[in-house]
């Protein structure tokens, strides 16, 4: 299936991994772009494009080319991953590889072929699609293709994805809109209600990471956070604590313990019963959530624990996938459609 000159890329909704057949994880950067507005020329793309976040002047744009699963802009992912290819590939033409390529679950097939024919232009000399939902369970450590029901829940930046695994095939699935941006969103509100405070999306973030909290902690922790007074239109500050910050993060939390009964409901029964004796695997960046894993326990009575390095268990799903590729001949690499799953649950 797999060559010498093989790649296999993470292409995530905030982080965008590419991995070397043999080599593991060779870059890893924040999937930004940074253009100008007129002409749409780009002028930084990863860390150098989100360091410009929230800074840049009027003529210049600071975007994430894909937002919640869905692509927002071809040309801008375009112009993204011809960069981080001729990063890691160099500018030798005659160097061709083959690529395996993690997409969000339920990609419109539209979508994946666009994809597809991007990197193909690129200089890739073929694309091989895998559901970032298989190779997030791979790099947990899930054997997907043994006859016991395995669930993973992978919470990134724009969706989660929830699928039950049974002999290599994806038996329930469900995309989830709550995830890290959802979370940060919810921060933003909860510091303009409460505090009068604007804040930007990365002082939301760095308060998710640093004392964001799913539920209590054994001790309470501060930050400040900087941001304009809505009532003065001034800098100012206030200092958060980590409690505030469950109750900033109440409503998404609920919203994604409902979500995830129902996909608990919808399981076969016997499956169900492998998943109450194995347990939850939770993965990707926005699993690291303090306290979350316990809470999904305390909701579902299943205990959940989180993976070994979350937010790289796509990267090394695709690294697995590229090592040894035999091992993986009856894992099922792509779900349905979007589309398909919501007929499935008219």
């Amino acid at each position: 299936m797999f060559g010498i000159d093989e790649l296999g890329m993470d292409l995530g909704t905030s982080m965008l991994h590419i991995v070397v057949r043999g080599k593991g994880i060779v870059l890893s950067e924040p999937a930004y772009v940074a253009f100008e507005r007129q002409t749409r020329d780009v002028v930084a793309v990863g860390e150098e494009a989100q360091r410009m976040y929230g800074r840049t002047p009027a003529d210049l744009v600071v975007e994430r080319p894909l937002r919640e699963g869905r692509i927002r802009s071809f040309d801008l992912v375009s112009k993204m991953l011809r960069f981080f290819l001729r990063k890691v590939t160099g500018k030798r033409t005659a160097f061709r590889p083959r690529l395996l390529l993690a997409l969000p679950c339920g990609m419109a097939p539209s979508e994946r072929q666009t994809l597809v024919d991007i990197l193909v232009d690129a200089g890739v000399r073929s694309v091989v699609p895998v559901d970032e939902s298989v190779a997030s369970a791979l790099g947990a450590g899930l054997r997907v293709d043994q006859p016991y029901g395995r669930m993973n829940i992978d919470v990134g930046g724009g969706r989660t994805n929830v699928s039950v695994f049974s002999l290599g095939h994806q038996i329930v699935w469900d995309i989830l809109d709550t995830a890290g941006d959802r979370f940060d969103d919810a921060i933003v509100d909860y510091l303009r209600k409460k505090h009068n405070l604007l804040i930007g999306a990365r002082t939301a973030e760095q308060l998710k990471i640093t004392i964001g909290s799913a539920r209590m902690r054994g001790a309470k922790l501060e930050m400040e956070a900087y941001g304009r007074g809505l009532v003065s239109g001034l800098p100012r500050a206030v200092t958060v604590n980590s409690e505030e910050m469950i109750e900033a993060l109440d409503e998404p939390l609920r919203e994604m313990m409902s979500a995830l009964h129902r996909i608990v409901e919808r399981t076969p029964p016997e499956l169900a019963s492998d998943i109450f004796d194995e347990g939850i695997t939770l993965s990707g960046g926005g699993a690291q959530l303090f306290g979350l894993p316990e809470v999904i326990t305390d909701q579902l009575r299943i205990r959940t624990t989180l993976a070994d390095e979350p937010a790289l268990c796509v990267a090394h799903g695709l690294s697995a996938l590229l090592d040894d590729p035999d091992r993986y001949e009856q894992v099922d690499l792509i779900s349905g459609s979007r589309s398909e799953l919501e007929r499935e649950d008219r």
